[in-house]
């Protein structure tokens, strides 16, 4: 079942443009993951957060994803630009 992810990562102070630029490179790898259909990138406008909006064929595709992200190090890359840990949520996808 197609399923909807969002990620909100929480900014320290002055690090969104960093981040952003870290990010737009990883997911050109992220678009090209099996499973992946389509993530979209939103920059609050005061710099304190960074939402991703990803679709994927299945939660079982993006948690294989994820746990690639880990074992490749791109989670420890991104700790030096949040102030938190990122909020996610999974969605199914409902067309009623």
């Amino acid at each position: 079942m197609t399923i909807m992810v969002t990620l909100e990562f929480p900014m320290q102070d002055n690090k969104q443009s960093g981040f952003l630029e870290l990010l737009g490179n990883a997911l050109k790898d992220t678009r090209a993951y099996d499973g992946c259909i389509k993530v979209e990138t939103f920059a609050e406008a005061d710099g304190s957060s960074v939402l991703l909006v990803e679709y994927w064929e299945s939660r079982e595709h993006q948690e294989t994803y994820f746990q690639w992200r880990i074992d490749t190090g791109l989670v420890d890359l991104i700790g030096p630009f949040i102030s938190g840990p990122p909020v996610t949520k999974y969605y199914d996808i409902r067309s009623e």
